[in-house]
């Protein structure tokens, strides 16, 4: 009889079992449910954090070679700036181009170098490619160029060519020089290259000018109307050379000799 009791509640035990285990399922399904949508989630953050990391290395990748090409070009300008001072003193000071003084009517620019660095007014400044100007003002550390460009600027030339002298001015414009007071009857020609004669001693003899890119004469008057593109970039960043004017290179040098034979007697 027992025994029959007892498996009779065993079976009904296991038909509650039986139909309140859906229940209980869909019960604690929106448990489940919730712990997989917070992995999901969380996968999901764990992803953005990943791709945000990743787009931060390819910026600074990016920089770095944006930086790589900066260098490159300026090491390019330097090897090419200071391949040209083999031709120049051997007291040329390299300077950087770090301003442009606040006056549209002057044309000018303002460079890193000054008198603690030895420099002085009336010093030329160039660059690899030809004459920029020469140093006006100079304080402690920075000096101010008057560009070949400028209204008030002349230089004493030549043409290459032939070796005639001529004055060449600036007429407020970066890309355009002038010559002034040339006869109609002279030499010159489209494309010759005009470069600094040396008389005045302020700029060493034959560093480039620019080149002559037109011609024009008049019954008029009695002198070739002719312009010159510049052969230095006159609106570049960068570096530059300031060199002494020859006379005073010569000095240092006699100087530098004395000192010598001094020492050795």
């Amino acid at each position: 009889m027992e025994n029959d009791v007892e498996g009779s509640l065993l079976s009904l035990r296991q038909t509650l079992l039986f139909l309140t285990g859906p229940v209980y399922s869909i019960a604690q399904s929106p448990y489940a449910v919730s712990g997989t949508v917070s992995d999901i989630t969380e996968d999901r953050q764990f992803l953005l954090q990943q791709r945000d990391q990743l787009n931060a290395q390819v910026l600074e990748m990016k920089e770095e070679q944006l930086r790589v090409r900066y260098l490159q070009a300026e090491n390019a300008r330097l090897r090419q700036l200071l391949g040209s001072k083999v031709q120049l003193p051997s007291r040329a000071t390299i300077a950087e181009i770090i301003g442009v003084p606040p006056n549209p009517q002057r044309s000018a620019v303002i460079l890193d170098k000054g008198k603690v660095d030895g420099i002085a007014p009336g010093y030329a400044v160039v660059d690899a490619l030809g004459l920029i100007g020469q140093v006006t003002e100079v304080s402690r550390n920075i000096s101010w160029v008057l560009l070949i460009s400028d209204r008030n600027h002349a230089i004493p030339a030549r043409i290459n060519r032939t070796g005639v002298r001529m004055i060449v001015g600036g007429i407020g414009s970066h890309d355009r020089l002038v010559v002034e007071d040339l006869p109609v009857s002279t030499d010159l020609r489209e494309g010759d290259l005009i470069e600094t004669s040396g008389l005045g001693g302020r700029f060493p003899v034959g560093y480039p000018v620019g080149l002559v890119s037109s011609l024009e004469s008049t019954q008029a008057s009695p002198y070739l109307q002719a312009a010159i593109t510049p052969s230095a970039a006159l609106l570049k960043e960068g570096h530059v050379l300031i060199i002494p004017p020859p006379m005073e290179e010569k000095a240092s040098a006699v100087e530098q000799s004395t000192d010598t034979d001094e020492g050795e007697s």
